[in-house]
């Protein structure tokens, strides 16, 4: 594979990122943002550094955008962010598409959690030990003191902490490669850094564990459970551990600053056991197997939450397509919690499928004035409403929604579906627009507005609009393309 400076600038200086399944390193393209041998890096530059790699990632489907999931990932993540005294306070949690266990933090406040880390943790808090750590990273501002520390520049720092990164893989060639460009005395001060970055990590992530209520020894447990998987595993283990390397020391360190700190847990819920049930769902391979799988273990109590494998299993049999025997397994938990939208959200999804869309719009209906601002039951609504013929509700609906910019660029592709409906050619593919350059497909995103802004019917307001946007884009692709 051949890394190119782009990429070594955006993923490996941007932090200990490994890359979901097919993403090439080429694929990765970055904003200009100066000289290389500038002092340092800016808030807003850390932000266009951030966002250009997770677009990209996104365009290479390295993302799980499963927006109930994503929606627990960044409950969870502000939940940490909320008990830290850090001013950095906008940030997006994304689950990566791969099974290694991993997690990393890119500039400007965006987090990864790969799947197979949310998999591997038996409790909720040890999984936001992680995210908290990842958080600390980012509101100390770690990439940008890196760069600044090292003087050379970006790209040096960025080789430097790619030939840590690659022979921590495996990789000798690579990280050889890498590590030609730099001496070896920056490469023990980018070590330095390193060490001093994560023990900082580890101080802080703790605080907002206990900030946070949660158990502010499931850092400890975290690092303690990957160093036995790594045992297991061998050079296989965690890849966590690879870029982010754990002695006892530093699991005993964690423990005394736990001994430290006086709080209320707030009682664990169910949720975290939901979306462990919902992944192992969605990335099985044979939908059939999956069936067997959780039928098997709730016939012999092999569980850790009945209610949550209960859960998975009927998510399995809906998308094994065994729609009446999913119906009648759902009955008993939403008997037990008629309110909770994971179960209301299966409910809508099979009167769906039996094409019975007034009954699903009735029951997205009544869960959103329950949960008003619910990302899946707003878009599973408006999609509702659309397969019903009822555009102009479904509109309405999504206007709303979207007064705020959405995270999820699907909002964008359904609203394209329904502007079309309504015969709204010019906001059809305005809104098509946004969702191809929001899946890092700028150049499609242009062709979009290009032809929007072609269109007759267009009034003086839309059209300074789109024409501004079209301006943004075409100077992005161009400083792409300088890159």
């Amino acid at each position: 594979m051949k890394f190119q400076k782009n990429l070594l600038a955006a993923v490996i200086l941007a932090g200990w990122c490994s890359l979901g399944p097919g993403l090439r390193a080429d694929e990765i393209r970055l904003p200009d943002i100066g000289d290389a041998g500038a002092s340092a890096m800016s808030s807003a530059e850390e932000q266009r550094v951030g966002e250009a790699v997770i677009r990209n990632i996104r365009r290479a489907g390295g993302l799980i955008d499963d927006l109930l999931i994503t929606d627990y990932l960044n409950n969870l993540g502000y939940r940490l962010v909320a008990a830290s005294d850090s001013s950095h306070r906008d940030f997006n949690f994304y689950v990566i598409n791969d099974a290694a266990i991993n997690a990393f933090a890119l500039p400007g406040g965006y987090i990864g959690a790969h799947y197979g880390l949310i998999l591997a943790f038996d409790s909720e808090g040890e999984l936001a030990a992680v995210m908290a750590h990842e958080i600390a990273h980012v509101t100390q501002r770690h990439h940008a003191r890196s760069y600044e520390q090292q003087g050379s520049g970006l790209l040096t720092t960025a080789a430097m902490i790619a030939a840590m990164l690659l022979g921590g893989a495996g990789d000798g060639q690579l990280a050889s490669a890498a590590l030609a460009s730099v001496s070896a005395g920056s490469v023990q001060q980018q070590i330095d850094n390193i060490r001093a970055h994560e023990k900082e990590a580890d101080r802080i992530g703790i605080a907002l564990l206990a900030g946070a209520e949660f158990d502010p020894y499931a850092m400890a447990s975290s690092f303690s459970k990957m160093a036995r998987e790594s045992r297991l595993y061998g050079p296989q283990g965690p890849e966590f551990l690879r870029t982010h390397p754990v002695s006892q020391n530093r699991i005993a360190d964690a423990e005394s600053r736990a001994r430290q700190m006086q709080i209320a847990l707030r009682p664990p819920g169910i949720t975290y056991e939901l979306v462990r049930a919902r992944l192992r769902v969605i990335t099985a391979k044979d939908s059939e197997a999956t069936v067997i799988t959780f039928r098997e273990n709730l016939a012999n109590g092999r569980y850790h939450n009945r209610d949550a494998e209960q859960y998975g299993y009927v998510l399995a049999l809906l998308v094994d397509e065994q729609f009446n025997l999913a119906a009648k397994e759902l009955k008993p938990l939403l008997k037990k919690e008629p309110n909770r939208i994971a179960y209301r959200l299966i409910q809508a999804a099979i009167e769906v499928q039996r094409k019975d869309f007034n009954a699903a719009i009735k029951i997205y209906r009544q869960a959103l004035s329950i949960s008003p601002k619910n990302s899946l039951l707003t878009y599973r609504y408006a999609e509702a409403l659309l397969k019903a013929d009822r555009p102009e509700q479904a509109r309405k609906l999504l206007s709303d929604y979207l007064r705020s910019p959405a995270k999820y660029p699907v909002f964008y592709k359904l609203m394209s579906q329904i502007e079309s409906k309504l015969g709204e050619k010019a906001s059809s593919h305005e809104a098509m627009a946004e969702f191809y350059y929001q899946t890092g497909q700028t150049h499609q995103a242009i062709s979009q507005l290009t032809i929007a802004s072609n269109q007759p019917t267009l009034n003086f307001y839309q059209s300074s609009r789109i024409n501004a946007r079209l301006r943004k884009l075409r100077s992005e692709a161009a400083q792409q393309k300088d890159n």
